[in-house]
């Protein structure tokens, strides 16, 4: 409470207690704010001083009291908490929405050989306008580990990458429509596989099964190039996004200069996604280690300068990556600005004690600095989610309130 007088009143104050009791006023309510000069003039007439509660109070007139650096780091961890929770609604939904429409898209063509265009370009402009507005959420969604691999999951992920990474290309609203769709379809295909032959893990498949799952990039754009006003480089990417620079993908064998800028794109996003989300745990890498494996193919399976490009645009600590802070707490990374790649948002999960926070804390590292403009916090390594003995990704959406995002499954296919 702030002890004002009277004549130093201003409107946007709270009035909490007068010098007097209020029964002796005409004022109606013990406690109100002061909306405009005559409240300020009847207070006057009837006290030489009130309190004013500066919690209450209009924030432009700055009467809170002064906070110390723990009070202000445990304020601004709480409000960055509850827009991260807001922002990961709404992500939810876009990535919810997407599940259900491929789903359906999936099962129509499995069935009548027809996609339904106008649900697939909804859903995917959802996604663009998610990456555009706040990539955070939506590709920390994507990142998060789940409990199985599938040709939904797979394709909305490798969306959500290779949107995101087209909007940092600088491509144009028809060409990161074009890509977002083609990735989104990428996988199309797979429908007309069987399905004992998706539920494989890769390495137990023959050498008949290995051939007849690679038939899906043809089934993909014969049936895509029958689709009306569908976009040309959706059929050209389901055709060729396991093609690779060095022309030893399928399934024609072709190099480099054969392969459009959007082919290029889904590949590496398709291939990190299956890397960081793979269904066979022993394979499953850390998004950095991911990067890692795509760097070490540049110029042989991928294009060169995408690859660096790609890693640019994730950043060094990509959002989903289990981090150790200097300080000891364990959290994950949970948004990053282009121009902070070493300062990222980090959602703690764990103190220092390795006690887990309830509710997690979420910190903006770039916003805690000391009186030098040093950083006060940094990320001391990347940790292996394996290492932690807990899937991460069911903590999180717990403690956030958040419903875990339930992938529909297509027609016939097994729990």
């Amino acid at each position: 409470m702030i002890d004002i007088e009277t004549k130093d009143l201003k409107i946007g104050m709270y009035v909490a207690h007068l010098d007097r009791p209020w029964l002796e006023t005409t004022f109606m309510f013990q406690g109100f704010l002061i909306e405009n000069e005559s409240q300020i003039e009847q207070l006057q007439r009837v006290c030489k001083t009130v309190k004013i509660d500066g919690e209450q109070s209009a924030p432009s007139l700055n009467l809170r009291p002064e906070l110390t650096p723990e009070q202000q780091f445990h304020e601004t961890a709480q409000n960055n908490k509850k827009n991260f929770e807001q922002e990961m609604a709404k992500a939810r939904n876009v990535y919810q929405d997407a599940s259900v429409s491929l789903n359906k898209v999936l099962n129509n063509f499995r069935i009548n050989n027809y996609i339904t265009l106008p649900e697939v370009k909804s859903c995917v402009h959802g996604v663009i306008n998610s990456v555009m507005h706040n990539p955070g959420a939506l590709l920390l969604l994507s990142t998060l580990r789940s409990k199985r691999q599938d040709t939904v999951t797979h394709s909305i992920n490798t969306c959500v990458f290779s949107t995101l990474f087209g909007h940092a290309l600088g491509l144009n609203n028809e060409q990161l429509s074009q890509l977002s769709i083609a990735a989104f379809l990428h996988d199309i295909g797979e429908a007309k596989v069987p399905k004992a032959i998706l539920d494989k893990h890769t390495d137990d498949l023959t050498f008949e099964e290995q051939e007849q799952l690679k038939l899906h990039t043809q089934y993909g754009a014969e049936m895509l190039q029958k689709i009306p006003q569908m976009p040309a480089e959706a059929a050209e990417a389901a055709y060729t996004h396991h093609e690779r620079m060095d022309g030893t993908g399928y399934p024609r064998g072709l190099k480099g200069p054969e392969l459009s800028l959007i082919a290029r794109i889904i590949a590496i996003a398709d291939s990190y996604e299956r890397l960081t989300n793979s269904n066979d745990p022993k394979k499953q890498m850390s998004c950095s280690d991911a990067l890692k494996a795509l760097y070490a193919l540049r110029g042989t399976f991928f294009d060169g300068e995408l690859v660096e490009g790609f890693i640019k645009c994730l950043g060094i600590y990509p959002v989903g990556s289990v981090v150790r802070l200097n300080n000891g707490a364990i959290g994950i990374v949970v948004g990053m600005k282009p121009d902070k790649h070493l300062l990222p948002t980090v959602m703690v999960i764990r103190d220092r004690t390795g006690e887990i926070r309830r509710p997690p804390q979420v910190i903006n590292l770039d916003r805690f600095r000391d009186k030098d403009g040093k950083p006060l916090l940094l990320i001391n390594k990347v940790i292996d989610p394996s290492a932690m003995g807990e899937d991460l990704s069911d903590q999180i959406v717990k403690e956030l309130g958040i419903r875990a995002v339930s992938i529909p499954k297509l027609e016939g296919q097994s729990q």
